[in-house]
C-alpha cells in the first residue's frame, strides 16, 4: 500500500491529529498515551499527557515528530487513523490564545478574550469572548472566513486582546496558508517561555 505525505497536522483541544494527506483524505487519529503506549511501546509517550508538549510537534510529509525522540510515521498515522467527515471537520479546534482581560466595563473579574482556528471549517478563524461565566456567561463567538476577518476592522485588537497578537502579520491573503501558519506558530510556540499557557499568568488576572 502506497502511503500519501502528510500536508498537515492540527494537534487538537481532544488529543487528536487532525491529519489531511497528500491524497487529499482527512482523517484523524485518537492519541491518548494509553493507545500510544500500547501500540508503539518503542518509545516513552507520557509525556505527551500535557496538552503543551502534545502541541509542540513538527512535522514533514513523512512523519511528525517530538523532542525527545518521539516520532510517528505516515504508515502508521494513516492506518491507525479513521477517515474525517462531515460535521467532524467542522469540529477540530486548536486553540491559538485566551486572556482574561478583566477589570472591564463590562465585568470586574472574568471577560476573556480567545481566538481558534477551525482548520477543516468553511470559516476557519474564530473570535470570542467570555464575559462572566458559569450560568451567567454573557459573551459569545463568532465563525469568520478570511474575507470576513479582514473585513472587521477591530480583528487585530482582538487578537491583542486574546494575547495572540504576534499571529497578526500572519494572515495574509491567501486562508490556507493564513490558517497553516498560525497553526504552526501555536505548535512552535508551545511548552516554551513563549506559549500562550505559560504566559497568561491567570492568578494575576482573575
Amino acid at each position: 500500500m502506497l502511503i500519501p505525505g502528510l500536508i498537515r497536522v492540527v494537534p487538537t483541544e481532544r488529543w487528536q491529529l487532525a491529519l489531511e494527506f497528500s491524497s487529499g483524505e482527512r482523517r484523524v487519529l485518537d492519541c491518548s498515551v494509553a493507545r500510544l503506549q500500547r501500540e508503539r511501546p518503542d518509545r516513552d509517550w507520557t509525556a505527551l499527557a500535557s496538552p503543551e508538549r502534545f502541541k509542540h510537534l513538527d512535522f514533514d510529509a513523512d512523519r511528525v515528530w517530538w523532542p525527545g525522540g518521539k516520532v510517528l510515521d505516515a504508515g502508521y498515522l494513516f492506518t491507525a487513523s479513521s477517515p474525517l467527515t462531515g460535521r467532524d471537520l467542522e469540529n477540530q479546534l486548536l486553540r491559538v490564545a485566551y486572556r482574561n482581560q478583566a477589570p472591564t466595563p463590562d465585568h470586574p473579574t472574568h471577560h476573556v478574550y480567545y481566538v481558534c482556528v477551525v482548520p477543516f471549517g468553511s470559516r476557519p478563524f474564530l473570535l470570542g469572548e467570555s464575559i462572566n461565566g458559569g450560568h451567567g456567561e454573557m459573551g459569545g463567538s463568532t465563525s469568520l472566513d478570511l474575507a470576513g476577518l479582514r473585513a472587521w476592522r477591530g480583528w487585530k485588537d482582538h487578537f491583542e486582546l486574546s494575547g495572540c497578537g504576534w499571529a497578526v502579520p500572519l494572515i495574509g491573503a491567501d486562508e490556507r496558508s493564513s490558517v497553516d501558519a498560525v497553526i504552526r506558530g501555536v505548535c512552535r510556540r508551545a511548552d516554551t517561555p513563549d506559549s500562550d499557557v505559560v504566559s497568561y499568568d491567570w492568578k494575576k488576572r482573575r
